[in-house]
């Protein structure tokens, strides 16, 4: 949970983002009592004061696992999937507070070519969704939560490297016009990290003013310690904010194991982060 802090003067914020794993059938594993895990965690952050004011969610591709997730305490929930689509966009948002003016940002489809239905990027709309968070001390906050396209080799080639850049320029447009001069907090499952110096570079040039804590630079949510991971991979996991803010803290977050089937296994095959920002009170 989040540090506290006792100037009156500013208002604490924390977001968490996590990619669920939520792949349909037996394309992932122990899904059923991964997502129960997820449920009994939002639980019981949605009734600690000191829990996520909101949560943003990446790959709950079915409709029957978004709706067990928008009934596990927090106040509010955001799904713009289409519900007569198998799978979607997969981004939700949680929130302790009042949410409000949903937009949606619909990337263009990624052509079905040889590999392409397997890897299943032709069949999912990878998207982007913002929502305006009421704060009872801050005011409007814009959230904004995208998922891009994942990342599939051709021996050292990023295959979608490409892809991926043109998705993340039309996130940094659309959702900088969108906020204007709000406070504006970005995330999701970004598919690169430092370690992709070509788009680690874009994302500096494009929110060249937003801010994340020093300890997102250690940790990484594609970790060797996740029962679902043999090795540490790129950090894929952000949330930053803009210069509204001061960051207080980052961590990992949905970490501990849970006992499945007789197994000690973690509740998705990424971690969970989480920011934690002050800003001044309204």
């Amino acid at each position: 949970m989040r540090p506290m802090m006792t100037s009156a003067g500013f208002v604490i914020v924390s977001i968490l983002t996590l990619n669920i794993w939520g792949l349909p059938g037996k394309l992932t594993l122990l899904k059923k009592e991964r997502i129960q895990g997820i449920c009994n965690e939002l639980k019981r952050a949605s009734a600690n004061p000191e829990g996520w004011d909101a949560v943003m969610l990446q790959e709950v591709w079915l409709k029957e696992d978004r709706k067990t997730l928008a009934r596990c305490g927090y106040r509010e929930s955001v799904d713009l999937n289409a519900n007569l689509k198998l799978v979607d966009s997969g981004l939700m948002f949680l929130s302790k507070h009042r949410l409000k003016n949903a937009r949606r940002l619909t990337y263009p489809r990624i052509p079905i070519a040889p590999g392409v239905a397997e890897e299943g990027e032709a069949l999912v709309r990878k998207s982007a969704n913002s929502v305006e968070m009421n704060h009872p001390e801050a005011g409007t906050i814009v959230l904004a939560n995208t998922h891009l396209v994942s990342y599939y080799a051709e021996g050292e080639e990023d295959k979608y490297q490409s892809t991926r850049r043109s998705q993340f320029r039309k996130f940094a447009q659309w959702i900088k016009k969108l906020a204007a001069e709000k406070p504006l907090i970005i995330g999701g499952d970004w598919n690169f990290g430092p370690q992709n110096q070509e788009l680690w570079s874009e994302k500096t040039r494009l929110f060249s003013d937003f801010i994340v804590s020093k300890e997102s630079e250690k940790e990484t949510t594609l970790s060797s310690d996740n029962s679902f991971q043999e090795e540490d991979q790129d950090r894929v996991d952000h949330v930053f904010a803009s210069n509204h803010f001061e960051s207080v803290d980052g961590r990992l977050a949905m970490h501990d194991p849970i006992e499945a089937q007789g197994k000690l296994v973690n509740l998705s095959d990424h971690f969970g982060w989480t920011e934690t920002f002050s800003l001044p009170r309204r």
